[in-house]
Order: structure tokens, then sequence, then C-alpha cells
């Protein structure tokens, strides 16, 4: 008989755990931001393929420029970010205690319970959002440049490990995402007690299993991580990741009463990427040579909504040299140093979009 309620007490403690978790769950809202930097080197970084913009490791250049990019990405109806969002706990931070002693028993629990309730707690989050051309994004957390509040900037040109070294291709020796500058901005906690953002409705649904003496919840670590295209000033990813503690005294009641007092701490990890697109139109190369009376095609690649209605042509700077059909097919009509400018154009949502490829007829670009 006594194990049966040993069993009963252990379901009971699991689902208290399990409902501490969640309370502390909504409690974490997920508000990033963005400040200032600190750096030491200001020296300009040079590299093969010019980038659009020139950086150099300096605290308000750095931060002005990527506060202008997450700007336009919140502002233009051709850019769209598909968001994706996720919340995790570090068994290795959890810890449960009397007030004197570690209870690795209630600790287990916790775990066990954890495992079991996660899947709960990610639906307090947004689910993931897909953008769509033609709409406004998601917004962005806010990004305020507040020189002191920022702990560390990094930048760096191209994938670095975790010790700021360049990481190279093991097959090709090349510099992994060449085209990219990684900004990394590790911005100060702020002193906020995010416990007072516990829910009335959470607080009265587990009223009958425990009462939340006090709580402290606030942010232990939080971290922005940009990935922007060099070559066109595009953010491809931006990623926000916070670390809250958390510590709640709690006394469980009735039939829990037994365990009575149990202090908790553990940390919680959330994170938010932005994956973003932009609309528009590109060939796949941009230079060619054709000879005369023959013809290559151009291959283009257009980023748009499935299903949507775009048109896309293509014209030739001079049809005496080279020709384009609606394919984008280019016939060389007669040999000239002179380089056509073969045009693609792609209307969509109102909005024209164009990239350029040189045509050479009978000569290549080295000649």
């Amino acid at each position: 008989m006594s194990n049966k309620n040993s069993g009963k007490k252990k379901q009971f403690l699991i689902f208290g755990l399990v409902s501490l978790i969640a309370l502390v769950a909504c409690a974490v809202v997920l508000v990033m931001t963005v400040r200032s930097v600190e750096s030491e080197n200001s020296a300009t970084v040079e590299y093969e393929t010019k980038s659009k913009t020139e950086l150099r490791n300096e605290p308000e250049m750095l931060l002005n420029y990527l506060k202008t990019l997450t700007q336009k990405t919140a502002t233009d109806r051709f850019i769209k970010a598909d968001v994706y969002t996720d919340v995790s706990v570090d068994d290795g931070t959890v810890t449960v205690s009397d007030g004197t002693n570690d209870l690795e028993a209630d600790r287990d629990l916790l775990i066990y319970a954890k495992n079991k309730i996660m899947p709960t707690v990610d639906s307090y989050y947004p689910e993931d959002l897909k953008g769509v051309f033609g709409t406004v994004n998601a917004a962005l957390p806010v990004v305020d440049l507040s020189s002191d509040k920022i702990n560390s900037v990094t930048f760096s040109v191209g994938e670095v490990d975790a010790d700021g070294n360049p990481v190279y291709n093991s097959d090709t020796g090349e510099l992994i995402d060449a085209d990219y500058y990684f900004i990394t901005v590790n911005v100060k906690p702020d002193a906020k007690d995010y416990s007072a953002q516990i829910s009335e409705k959470f607080t009265s649904d587990i009223a009958d299993v425990c009462t939340v003496n006090s709580s402290d919840i606030v942010l232990k670590e939080s971290i922005i991580r940009a990935k922007i295209n060099r070559i066109t000033d595009e953010i491809d990813t931006i990623t926000f990741d916070k670390i809250y503690l958390i510590n709640a005294d709690v006394t469980f009641k009735d039939k829990l009463s037994v365990f009575s007092d149990r202090l908790i701490e553990f940390e919680y990890k959330t994170v938010e990427r932005y994956e973003y697109a932009y609309a528009g139109i590109r060939f796949a190369e941009n230079t060619a040579t054709v000879e005369p009376d023959g013809e290559i095609m151009l291959s283009v690649n257009a980023v748009i909504e499935n299903d949507s209605e775009y048109t896309v042509t293509f014209s030739s700077s001079d049809t005496s040299i080279a020709t384009v059909d609606e394919m984008g097919y280019v016939k060389g009509i007669s040999a000239s140093d002179k380089p056509v400018t073969i045009t693609v154009t792609l209307s969509y949502l109102g909005e024209s979009f164009t990239d350029e490829c040189t045509v050479y007829v009978g000569n290549t670009a080295e000649e």
C-alpha cells in the first residue's frame, strides 16, 4: 500500500513540477535588443570580391550598418522573412533543494517532467511563420544603439570558429562563406525581473498544486548574430539568442504537501531566427560569349511567390550584334569588339526588377 502511495506522490510531484516549468515559461518574453559595441582593431579588411559596403572594425560603423539593413527588411515589401522559434532547458543547469540540501531525486523528476512538458512550452511561442512578398514583414525586435549596453562585438568576413579563426573548406581550401559578413553582438542583459510577467491565468491553473512563494527570472545572456551578403548588402539570417536564469520558491499543497517547500533553479533558452528572401531576378552568370550565328541560353533565377502573376522579358542593347528572344536565347549576329548588354526584367507586384549580362560576340571578356 505504501508503494502505491509513493508512486502517486511521485506522479503528483511530476505534475506539479511540469506546471511550474510551464508557469515560468509564460514569463519569458522574446524581446530582443541590439545596442553599441567595443572593438580594438580598426583596420580595413580587403578580399578578392569587393564588398558593396567596406566595413571596418569600428563600433559605430558596424552597428549603424546593421541597424540600416534591419530597418530596410522591416519596411520593404519585396523582402520576406521566415521566422523560426525554439525553446530549451539545459538539464545540466537544473537544481532542486529543500533550502539546505540538493535533492537529486527531485531533480531527476523535474528533468523527466521537463522532457514531457517542452512540447507544451513550445506552444506558448509563435509558430514558425512563413513570410510572403507584398506584405509587411514580421517585425524584428527593437534595435537600440546605446553604447553603454553592449559587452562586445565580433566581425568577420567568412565563417570563423569559436576562437575567431577563419574556417576553410577541407576539399577546396577556400574560405567558407567568403561573400558574407558575420556580425555578433553580445548585449548586456537588462536588470528587469521577468517573473512579473507570469500570467494570472497560469497562476490560477496551478493554484491547487502549489503556491509560488517567490520567483526570480532574469536575463543572463543576450546574443545577436547576423549573416549578411557583403556583395549585395542583404541580410541572409539574423538570430536572437537569450538565456534566462529562473529561481522559484514553491510550496506544494494538499496531496503534494509531503514535499513541502522546494527551491528550483534552471536556465531557459529562447532562440528566434529570421531567414530572408529578396524578390527579384538575377542572371546565373553576368558575362557570356557567343559566336556569330551561334546561340546560347542565359539562365536566370527569379525569386517570387509560387503561383504569383509575373512576367519576364529580355532585351539587347544592340540587335545588330546580338539578339535575344523571350526565353533568354541569345543569337550572335556579327562579331564585334564592343560587348552587348542583355537585360532581363521581372515585372512583379507592380514593381520591375532587372539584371544585366555582358555578352561578347566572337570575342571573350579577357581578349
